[in-house]
């Protein structure tokens, strides 16, 4: 199977301008596709786009993920990033890269092309994890619930990872992992650790580290590095350490 021969195959595909070996086609108004042919020729990288289709973006994407093939498309890395990616008038500052598996583009309709594709992003540092602290079941739901690939137009999501119990709503996570959220539900609970003794939370970053707050009388931090003490945090300050935590 050659992706060149299916991709430049499907109704409507026309040359992106600009790139070698790389298309454009668009099933219906307000959602793009666009995807380049790697260095060996063998694999695909495709962005999608919904109601935020930037063709100079785009570009950009292409060209870079196809200069960094090799890096790509070796290991087993269910989530990779290429840092320092720029575009003018965006804030982006990592391409991104899902493995098949995590994105399911032509899972369905061309199962053989979906086994070489690539689905290629732009994203923020702070919204990617080490490799090792993803499942497939988190890479996936990272990938569709969070990253939201084909927005080209969205804000960061930092990677967050929380465990937690609180004694008075008993609510909590199972199991010793936690689950990924989005910072809103950090806050929450956070907040809702107030009067209710004996609960916690944990939360992790995308650099690994991982910080406890506990109540017992106040918001109680701790964690985060090797001999940081535990400290007494009103909630305002707790609740902007927390926001600062995931971008640094």
């Amino acid at each position: 199977m050659d992706p060149a021969v299916v991709v430049s195959g499907f109704p409507g595909a026309e040359e992106f301008p600009g790139v070698s070996d790389a298309w454009h086609w668009s099933p219906v108004p307000g959602l793009d596709f666009a995807a380049v042919i790697s260095e060996d020729r063998r694999h695909l990288f495709q962005v999608n786009a919904r109601d935020s289709y930037d063709e100079g973006l785009i570009r950009a994407l292409l060209v870079t993920a196809r200069e960094n093939s090799s890096r790509l498309l070796s290991g087993d890395a269910l989530l990779t990033t290429i840092p320092g990616f720029r575009f003018p008038g965006r804030d982006f500052d990592v391409l991104a890269a899902a493995r098949p598996g995590v994105h399911r583009y032509h899972e369905v309709q061309q199962p053989e092309l979906q086994n070489v594709t690539w689905a290629v992003f732009p994203g923020y540092e702070c919204e990617f994890a080490p490799p090792d602290r993803y499942s497939v079941e988190d890479a996936r739901e990272s990938f569709i619930r969070f990253l939201t690939p084909a927005n080209l137009d969205r804000a960061p999501v930092p990677f967050l990872k929380v465990r937690y119990d609180n004694t008075v709503t008993k609510g909590g996570t199972d199991g010793p992992d936690g689950v990924l959220v989005k910072p809103e539900t950090l806050y929450r609970e956070l907040e809702l650790l107030d009067g209710a003794p004996g609960s916690f939370v944990e939360f992790e970053n995308f650099r690994g580290r991982v910080f406890r707050v506990d109540w017992d009388m106040d918001w109680i931090l701790s964690g985060g590095a090797e001999g940081d003490g535990a400290r007494r945090l009103r909630l305002d300050d707790l609740l902007a350490f927390a926001a600062k935590s995931m971008h640094v």
